[in-house]
């Protein structure tokens, strides 16, 4: 792999020597848009080239520090390499070929953070909802942003905006009051989710009840998870807090920006997990959690179950609403099954109008204590949304 990318850059060397000795015309050109020069990158990173040129491109090889990580055929031309959560310099290299033969290529540089020695360096990511009036605002720049850990501002170290990879996992309660209609809606409502994907986007389907009704792996095919959402029967009790806890540990595993939608009332009845273990795994997951609240909250009603009495499962529920919204997500309460569909949809466009920060925190102590974030922009009249804390393990 190495000496074919050594050859891939010595043939580019080659075309640009050649070139420089009499005049030419561009067939292809190339130009790196991310990530940019001198930005420090991390883990999961888009790699994106624009491309032009006089004739039909053939394809894009993307190399990073010598190695191959991926190849493109038609627009959009990137792709999302693990890099690495080592703080080091990188080279991004992109190589397009037309269909003649004729290639370009550019080049970016990424740098690594300067920290102390002494820190104790853990990168934590956090991505921010900024609205005004009710409707999101991308037009701010990294410098209108600050972010305070216990207090003490921080510098940002990585920035984007927009349109911004994602892993989701879709979490369906199916249990019996999920029966007729509600199923049907979400269905529907998970559909319009998938809908919304992009190539660079991710998703499993996880339906569940008392027990785990069906569940699918990680994937970026809409079909296959579009299929996954046939044959699934309503029936048996609740437990959310025990699939939502799968769920978040699921996600550890993956990079980049991770997601649970929660579509439920929230009634736990059959958990053996307490919601407070599910509370401890978001604050360490950096995962938002979205939760479609059936009946809207207002119909919720003191219980008991099989575990607990009336007052502990309060506890839980409040318990709930505490972790989503210390996640970053919302809570979306649905009154009428009509309401199941557009709430799928504008979750998924939420997500696609966040900014996302990233920064070093300067006083960690591997105490297992809670750091309390908060986001705040310069301009006034805006509302930012984001985590508001992690644990420091």
């Amino acid at each position: 792999m190495r000496r074919r990318a050594l050859a891939v850059l010595a043939a580019v060397a080659a075309a640009a020597w050649a070139g420089a000795a009499g005049p030419a015309v561009a067939a292809v050109n190339v130009k790196i848009a991310s990530p940019q020069p001198d930005q420090p990158v991390f883990g999961e990173v888009l790699f994106e080239v624009h491309v032009a040129g006089n004739e039909p491109i053939d394809r894009v090889e993307f190399i990073v520090n010598g190695e191959p990580v991926g190849v493109a055929h038609k627009p959009p031309f990137r792709v999302v390499p693990k890099v690495g959560d080592d703080n080091i310099q990188r080279e991004f290299r992109a190589v397009a070929y037309g269909k003649s033969g004729a290639m370009a290529f550019d080049r970016v540089v990424t740098l690594p953070v300067r920290i102390d020695d002494k820190m104790n360096v853990r990168l934590q990511q956090l991505y921010a909802t900024v609205s005004r009036d009710g409707l999101r605002d991308l037009q701010l720049a990294e410098g209108d942003f600050h972010v305070l850990d216990n207090g003490v501002e921080q510098k940002i170290v990585t920035f984007g905006r927009g349109d911004l990879p994602l892993t989701a996992v879709l979490l369906l309660d199916t249990s019996e009051s999920m029966q007729g209609p509600l199923l049907e809606a979400a269905r529907r409502g998970a559909n319009a989710f998938i809908d919304g994907m992009k190539p660079l986007d991710e998703a499993m389907l996880a339906a569940f009840s008392d027990h785990l009704v069906k569940v699918t792996p990680f994937s970026e095919d809409p079909q296959a998870l579009r299929n996954a959402l046939a044959g699934i029967a309503a029936g048996g009790g609740t437990a959310v807090n025990d699939f939502l806890y799968m769920s978040l540990k699921l996600l550890e595993m993956r990079q980049g920006r991770r997601v649970v939608v929660l579509l439920s009332d929230g009634g736990d009845v059959n958990s053996v997990l307490p919601m407070a273990e599910v509370l401890r795994k978001a604050r360490t997951s950096q995962a938002l959690i979205y939760w479609l609240q059936l009946e809207g909250g207002s119909k919720h009603k003191s219980y008991s179950s099989a575990w607990r009495g009336p007052a502990a499962n309060d506890r839980e529920y409040k318990t709930l609403q505490k972790a989503v919204e210390e996640s970053g997500g919302r809570i979306q309460p649905i009154e009428r099954v009509a309401d199941i569909e557009p709430a799928f949809r504008s979750i998924m466009k939420e997500l696609r109008e966040q900014y996302a920060l990233g920064y070093y925190p300067s006083h960690l102590k591997n105490d297992g204590t809670f750091h309390h974030v908060r986001v705040k922009v310069d301009k006034g009249g805006l509302q930012v949304r984001s985590a508001n804390g992690y644990v420091d393990y």
